[in-house]
């Protein structure tokens, strides 16, 4: 690398770059302007013409074209020159060797050293817990080598070149260090595997500049240059290919033609031998092939025009008879090793849709349409095939084509007609023949298909029936912003590029929910619940259970449509705002507007951690700051360029920090709460600068800087920035995040994932830190009886003799003191007080501090979430008639619950004309359910140890959108850490439904064994039951209906009265309930047993907690009745047991 960059150091020449995709409709205008490098055609002009395009059309249509621009026009706002053009690939070039130290004239002479060691996080692989389109990556290009088979090698658009050499399995990369790691094209010479070619940016959505064809000839380990550089190549290319006759020979296709080199690379040209254009100068050439076993004939297509050469390349001509004369956007082509005279056309319209496919049999020379719109229907199904576009032909059937916009499609071609197969659908990604939305790349190799899409590519080995994602093994993910979990760093969330949330616990990522995934936050309360925009802030979706599934959803704002990246942040009080044109809070799980309209959206949001009431936004280039919670707001500044980030010191909330936008963008700094500001912005390179993060707990301020070249540090010893970027890729960082408690930074980069590092750190006089909180987990508690653990740090040098712990149960403050030795940097586990619980929620939290602390940000534990549940006694049926009878209910870890006890009031689900004052629990008493729901209803801790053939039992009646919208049951032997579906379809008197997830594209939430359906028996209270004799021996068994509602269409949902859990006694003998009568019940108090031929028993009665409030042992009758008097006791539920020498029974009472 050193030799590369050091001769392109010496050229000046400057290419222009910044212009979007010349095919996108909007750009036509701009493309018919003459421009040059005196005259480059500026980025608002860009936006205002998409502006323009768009205001007579939907952007909400899937496929319409819309989002592409949107996020090329985010990732490119930041590097706006003061001029109001984007920089050329040059300036781009020049600006990664001075990162990398080829010039050290701005280099401070105090010099940080770099203490980073970055190791990626990933995501290399992710499973789907919630979205509808998952997918990891984007995918340009996809080529096998010719002589290994098992050897791949894939291109993304700005996470670098992926090897593989067991056929996908695993894959490794080795672009990292090249300055620009967009790939759109590969070659791979057939006489010499070792040497490779790759063509450099990425030609569909200019995610990355192109620096021209860089060259391996050690298998792709190690780059050089070629003759075609960032000094002179075009904006961008895609296709490249070599001879197969003579590797010294190639040809690429670009924005100004096709290039040939007659020498491996080392010269190349687009002209013919005696210096005149070889046809296709100045074109942009879209696509290109080699005809098969004859390397002298090549097919080239621009917009919308075939060019053929017969000579190798020296020449090209338009040609094609049969094509269509006019109204073409764009052209695709592809040719078949089955007939090496075939090539295919595939052809769209002027407003980008499907126009046809052409066929040709003769080389190119005439093309015959077997294909069109008004035969076979729009199998584009979108407007967006400026951006993406793919075809292939198999490799062993000529006739057999598909073609890839937003889904593939497979055609069978029979003379001129072609019958078109849609293989998969983006938003069904339980299909087996799923792809990701979004097809860029088609192409066939020994029988095989592989598909490059937006979210990875996919390989199938029968014809497109089922596809296989090989994707797994590369970290390629395109993050716009990230959010790490105040207690630790390995619980992530962020957004990806048309890859929805990614969320990372306990080492997995899991994709939650789908679309562009934008800004996210983590609660610093509780570390399990996660928040993702969409993009313009469209949708909020959230998760409880740290990315293990959508807990629910928030619509945006009525009459609001944020930024394509929308502020969202949560305060150090677990409050969630959002900057839409207004600043919005979230209150009940809906937005309310806090501020008056500011006129334009909010860019920036940044809350205060030390005093949530400071609020500071930023719209264009201008600051504003609220002191009272954003509800006024004064103007601070406006900079010379739009900011990019606000940072508030963490140690001192006087001290603000902002970044501006420009790769001429600069940082400042404030030191009396926004009034002056100040430039810090030395030692940094024309870089943009994207996010900004202060270290607490450091004396010397650190402050840590994403950039479009990795990351920077700064402090107030230095002041100046210095790189702090060992081991991290060369890739734009969009956003960095830092937690102090584990002492890391995060890094989300625009092309390879996310990764982390070690910070430096700095002991005070006197600290402890609260490390964790143990011996409260996720389960649900039986007669809870808690002992909790907290696991402390010294982090300070002076050695701690005491610590003064305040723990607070439901808000309610403890006290307990620890005294002991701890040094300096040593840890050790503390028992706290133990405690017992009353059935129901509860929240935990512990604070800590010890003589001198200097820093308060760290003494505080995640608060957590208990859940404590009672005995349950068998033999009783729950009516649900009192508050005693309440069960646990929750949402997926939520504070919230969905199912209610009461009378049910719906259209269907109501009493039925029984007891109109019969109460049960429901997933909503007096109309539909919502939408995105998982909601739980506990039962009591049963022990079936005393009964010989136990069962379940209850009443249900529901109303379900049939295979989607579900209700199950589950059981737990391990008190709630665990649970499992209990039984299946093939149960008597159980469920109705056996569908597996996905299956006939259908019913995404369910386990394969459910109750669903809107049948009209459904609706009416039919008693359920299960046998229980599996599980006899279980002492601590619970269960819980499972209610899932899916993203639309809701019914009336579920109702369940008298549960009970019955069986025979394993101890004493049975003895009918007929021997024994209580009346009146329920009553005030007094109750009356009345028995048959038993004149003595013993009595005893229990609270709903299992406190025994009465006893009675040897109780006699008085004429066959006894009188029980419990008038003394509080109103509610209690169980009264009447057992003689052989016999026992247990029967509820309820005094009112």
């Amino acid at each position: 690398m050193k030799k590369i960059l050091s001769l392109l150091f010496l050229l000046s020449v400057s290419i222009s770059y910044g212009q979007f995709n010349q095919d996108a409709p909007w750009m036509s205008d701009l493309n018919r302007t003459s421009r040059t490098d005196a005259n480059p055609v500026k980025f608002q002009e860009i936006v205002s013409a998409f502006n323009t395009y768009w205001e007579t059309r939907d952007p909400n249509v899937k496929g319409s074209g819309y989002k592409p621009f949107k996020r090329w026009e985010t990732y490119w706002s930041n590097f706006v020159k003061q001029d109001g053009t984007l920089p050329t690939s040059l300036e781009l070039w020049n600006t990664y060797l001075t990162v990398h130290g080829q010039n050290t004239n701005s280099r401070s002479s105090n010099v940080l050293v770099d203490e980073s060691n970055w190791i990626p996080v990933g995501p290399f692989s992710h499973s789907n817990t919630g979205s509808w389109s998952p997918g990891q990556g984007r995918v340009n290009v996809v080529v096998q080598d010719p002589n290994t088979p098992t050897t791949i090698y894939a291109g993304a658009p700005a996470g670098g070149l992926w090897k593989s050499t067991d056929a996908g399995l695993n894959w490794i990369t080795t672009t990292d260090d090249l300055p620009q790691i967009g790939v759109s094209g590969i070659a791979i010479d057939q006489n010499n595997s070792n040497i490779i070619y790759i063509a450099t940016g990425d030609d569909d959505a200019e995610d990355s500049f192109s620096i021209g064809v860089m060259k391996s000839i050690d298998g792709g380990l190690t780059w050089n240059t070629t003759g075609l550089n960032v000094t002179n190549s075009p904006n961008l290319m895609n296709d490249i290919y070599i001879n197969p006759n003579d590797s010294n020979i190639l040809w690429v296709a670009t924005t100004d033609g096709v290039y040939k080199t007659t020498d491996a690379g080392v010269t190349w040209s687009n002209q013919t031998s005696g210096g005149l254009s070889n046809g296709t100068t100045g074109i942009n050439i879209r696509d290109l092939k080699v005809k098969p076993e004859n390397p002298n004939i090549l097919y080239a297509v621009s917009s919308n025009t075939f060019y053929l050469s017969v000579n190798g390349g020296e020449s090209f001509f338009g040609t094609g008879t049969g094509l269509p004369a006019s109204g073409i956007s764009r052209y695709v082509i592809d040719v078949t090793p089955a007939n090496p005279n075939v090539v295919y056309v595939l052809a769209s319209n002027n407003s980008f849709g499907f126009a046809g496919v052409f066929k040709s049999v003769n080389s190119g020379v005439a093309f015959t349409q077997v294909a069109s719109l008004a035969s076979n229907g729009d199998i584009f199904e979108s407007t967006q095939s400026w951006y993406d576009l793919a075809f292939a032909v198999s490799d062993t059937d000529e006739n057999e084509i598909y073609t890839g916009v937003l889904n593939i499609w497979k055609g069978i071609v029979n003379g001129t007609q072609t019958n078109f197969t849609k293989l998969n659908d983006w938003s069904a990604p339980f299909q087996s023949a799923y792809s990701h939305a979004d097809i860029h790349f088609l192409r066939f190799f020994n029988g095989d298909l592989y598909a490059g899409t937006d979210g990875g590519f996919y390989k199938s080995t029968n014809g497109g029936s089922s596809f296989t994602d090989l994707t797994a093994g590369m970290q390629i993910s395109q993050f716009y912003r990230v959010a790490v979990a105040k207690q630790t760093s390995d619980k992530i969330v962020g957004g990806l590029q048309d890859n929805g949330g990614h969320a990372f616990n306990n080492g997995q990522w899991q994709n939650y929910y789908g679309a562009d995934g934008m800004d996210t936050a983590i609660d610093p309360a509780n570390s399990n619940n996660f928040y993702g925009f969409t993009q313009n802030g469209g949708g909020l979706y959230t998760s409880t259970s740290a990315g293990a599934n959508i807990s629910g959803s928030v619509a945006s704002p009525a009459g609001e449509n944020g930024n394509w990246i929308t502020p969202l942040v949560m305060n150090s009080d677990s409050q969630l705002y959002s900057g839409y044109r207004s600043l919005y809070k979230l209150e009940n799980n809906n937005w309310v507007a806090i501020s008056q309209p500011f006129g334009s959206n909010i860019d920036v949001l940044e809350i205060d951690d030390l005093d949530t009431n400071v609020i500071y936004i930023a719209t264009n280039s201008t600051i504003r700051k609220s002191v009272n919670a954003g509800v006024d707001f004064s103007f601070l500044e406006t900079f010379t360029s739009n900011i990019t980030s606000i940072e508030v010191n963490n140690t001192d909330n006087n001290i603000v920090y902002v970044t501006t936008s420009g790769t001429d963008g600069q940082v400042f700094k404030s030191i009396d709460g926004g009034l002056n500001f100040v430039n810090i912005s030395t030692g940094l390179p024309d870089v943009t600068k994207n996010s900004i993060k202060h270290q607490a707990l450091h004396s010397k301020n650190p402050l840590y800087l994403g950039t479009s070249l990795g990351v920077y540090r700064y402090d107030d010893d230095t002041l100046a920035w210095e790189l702090f970027n060992i081991g991290l890729p060369n890739v734009s960082v969009t956003d960095v995040e830092l937690n102090v408690l584990d002492d890391k930074i995060t890094a989300a980069t625009y092309g390879r994932g996310i990764w982390q590092s070690e910070i430096p750190t700095e002991l005070a006089a006197a600290d402890v830190r609260l490390v964790s909180l143990e011996g409260i987990n996720d389960a649900i508690e039986c007669n809870a009886n808690i002992a909790p653990q907290v696991e402390i740090e010294n982090n300070g040098i002076s050695t701690i003799t005491s610590v003064d712990f305040t723990y607070y149960i439901d808000g309610i403050p403890s006290n307990f003191s620890w005294a002991g030795t701890l040094v300096s940097e040593a840890t050790t586990v503390i028992d706290l007080p133990q405690f017992t619980l009353d059935k129901g929620r509860h929240v935990f939290k512990v604070s800590s501090t010890t003589t001198g602390d200097v820093y308060d940000i760290n003494n505080d534990s995640e608060q957590k979430v208990i859940f404590a549940n009672q005995s349950g006694v068998v033999d009783v049926v729950n009516t649900f008639q009192t508050d005693q009878e309440e069960l646990l209910v929750f949402d997926q870890g939520a504070s919230t619950q969905y199912w209610e006890r009461g009378v049910p009031n719906g259209l269907l689900l109501n009493n039925n004309g029984a007891d109109l004052s019969n109460q049960v629990y429901a997933t909503n008493l007096t109309g539909d359910y919502a939408n995105e729901t998982k909601s739980y209803l506990v039962t009591e801790c049963y022990d079936l140890s005393t009964l010989a053939d136990p069962q379940i039992k209850f009443d249900m009646a529901f109303e379900l959108e049939e295979n989607w919208d579900i209700v199950y049951m589950e059981y737990s032997i391990d008190q709630g850490v665990n649970w499992t579906v209990l039984g299946d379809a093939t149960n008597a008197n159980w469920y109705n439904n056996a569908t597996e997830t996905g299956e006939n594209n259908t019913c995404f939430n369910c386990p394969g064994a459910q109750w669903t359906g809107v049948a009209p028996e459904y609706a009416v209270l039919t008693e359920y039951s299960y046998d229980l004799t599996p599980f006899n021996a279980e002492t601590n068994m619970m269960f819980r209906f499972v209610f899932h509602s899916d993203q639309s269409v809701v019914e009336e949902g579920v109702i369940v009265d008298n549960l009970v859990i019955t069986g025979n006694a394993l101890s004493v003998a049975e003895f009918s309930e007929s021997n024994f009568l209580v009346f009146p019940n329920p009553s005030e108090g007094v109750f009356n047993i009345k028995t048959k031929t038993i004149n003595t028993f013993n009595i005893s009665v229990y609270d709903v907690t299992g406190k025994m409030m009465y006893q009675k042992q040897d109780a006699q009758t008085n004429n066959n009745n006894y009188k029980l008097d419990l008038s003394k006791y509080s109103t509610g539920v209690y169980f009264l047991n009447l057992e003689t020498e052989t016999s026992k029974i247990t029967k509820k009472l309820i005094v009112n």
